[in-house]
């Protein structure tokens, strides 16, 4: 059978070009050597053709190596952060100054000369409030020239942009930024009664890009005097750093443990009370991250800085 597209010649059987992807017309002998059977010796191939029928008559064809590649193509950009897709964080290291700070893990690939050293805390302070608070909380220092990509487990990558502005982050959602940012780890007030030292997050202020990850496309609330905001640990993901949230527990939902297998949301929330915003992912499941408990090999329910109190 001779491709219309390609020209080249193919099995008569082949409803698709091996050479091109172009879909095939069946001659008619082919057609009539395919009948459909009917009854109950119906083939699976003819419950295909009849899907197929169904739905339009069109069907996926495999694509060719050069369509592959023309549709996933890197593409080049000269700001320092740059993203590829919904997923892929692509980081120029010239436009970053030759430095970049991100999750220990996150890399995926790089082209150039890049070398990665581990991070501990960034300081004496910073590293007692990481042993207080027993945060596996790991940054990698990228530096070099070339590109650099990032990523967390499939998940969503949110780019944003400080502008001498600041904003506070669940630990499990940062996942790079650049070294004109400055960041520090913050406790949650209220909290040390249900954990030794209470809980942590890390507040990052300046000018410079930053890159947060998210189950899904994130959703912002509005917070008022009037109209505080509640929300599940495990789906926040950002908060204005003129919040200052506390440990609500919601005595009334008592009822509720062990029906949906996880309380944590249900029993503890976050409680956002004056004027800014919460970021909140559409997942009440925190992301599956590279960075994960050593012990149990994954971030666990909670995972992040809220970890270790919701059932770590």
């Amino acid at each position: 059978m001779l491709c219309p597209g390609c020209r080249q010649e193919n099995d008569d059987s082949a409803s698709f070009c091996r050479f091109c992807g172009q879909k095939l017309a069946p001659s008619p002998a082919a057609g009539a050597e395919h009948a459909p059977v009917e009854g109950p010796h119906a083939t699976n191939s003819t419950q295909v053709d009849r899907a197929a029928q169904r739905s339009g008559g069109d069907e996926l064809a495999p694509t060719t190596l050069a369509a592959l590649m023309q549709k996933s193509m890197e593409v080049e950009s000269p700001n320092a952060f740059s993203l590829q897709s919904k997923k892929l964080l692509r980081v120029n290291m010239q436009a970053c100054g030759g430095q970049v700070l991100a999750k220990a893990g996150s890399m995926i690939a790089y082209q150039g000369q890049i070398n990665f050293t581990r991070l501990g805390s960034g300081g004496v302070d910073k590293w007692i409030k990481k042993a207080v608070s027993g945060e596996s909380f790991t940054l990698m220092l990228a530096q070099g020239t070339g590109d650099l990509f990032l990523a967390d487990a499939a998940n969503d990558v949110v780019l944003l942009y400080l502008n001498n502005e600041a904003v506070t982050v669940e630990a499990l959602n940062l996942l790079a930024f650049t070294p004109s940012i400055s960041w520090d780890i913050k406790m949650i007030k209220g909290a040390a009664g249900m954990m030794a030292g209470g809980l942590w997050t890390v507040e990052l202020k300046g000018t410079g890009y930053l890159a947060l990850i998210s189950k899904g496309e994130p959703m912002t609330l509005k917070v008022t005097p009037d109209q505080p905001v509640f929300t599940d640990p495990n789906a926040t993901i950002a908060w204005s750093p003129t919040l200052n949230p506390t440990v609500h527990v919601d005595a009334n939902l008592s009822s509720l443990k062990g029906i949906f297998g996880s309380t944590h949301g249900e029993l503890f929330q976050l409680a956002f009370q004056g004027n800014g915003y919460v970021v909140v992912q559409p997942s009440e499941e925190a992301p599956k991250t590279s960075l994960q408990r050593p012990k149990s090999g994954d971030s666990g329910p909670a995972g992040g800085i809220l970890g270790g109190i919701f059932g770590q």
